[in-house]
């Protein structure tokens, strides 16, 4: 027979991973995609351009390797180091649905084509994704708050 595990159990464990993973997608894959000739080494980029290419991405991967050790760390303040936990990613990869709007940019330039899923652009998947990642992972890890022996400010909802 199988014991039901209470979701009190779980939830700060698995709000806690998906914010780590979260931020782990948010310091590797933009050195995956943009540490190349796609990007940082292209030829046809201006110097200043790759100088904010190379900023971004040491700025991503700073902050967001200081946020994997807050959010295991035991940090004094659990509330502010999951909400920057969530905040990074969220404030790195949402934009990327902005940046289409803006007249004279483009999610690929040739040579250099980003491949598609059913017509949509897979950085797009990817930027969702880690973007609805952090925010699931904030959720469930505020909402273990809730739980027996679980330190912060009671929430609005209970664990069952």
């Amino acid at each position: 027979m199988t014991r039901r595990v209470p979701a009190c159990e779980y939830r700060p464990l698995v709000g806690r991973s998906l914010l780590t993973l979260a931020n782990v997608i948010t310091a590797a894959a933009p050195i995956a995609a943009d540490w190349n000739d796609s990007h940082i080494f292209n030829d046809h980029w201006p110097a200043h351009a790759r100088f904010h290419g190379v900023t971004a991405l040491a700025m991503a991967t700073s902050l967001s390797a200081a946020n994997v050790w807050s959010v295991w760390s035991g940090a004094a303040d659990r509330d502010a180091a999951r909400f920057f936990a969530a905040a990074v990613p969220v404030a790195y990869w949402a934009p990327f649905f902005l940046a289409p709007l803006v007249p004279g940019t483009g999610v690929d330039d040739p040579p250099h084509p980003v491949g598609r899923l059913a017509g949509v652009p897979a950085n797009l998947l990817g930027a969702a994704a880690t973007t609805a990642t952090a925010a699931v992972g904030w959720w469930l890890d505020r909402q273990s708050r809730n739980c027996p022996g679980s330190v912060g400010r009671p929430g609005r909802l209970r664990c069952r």
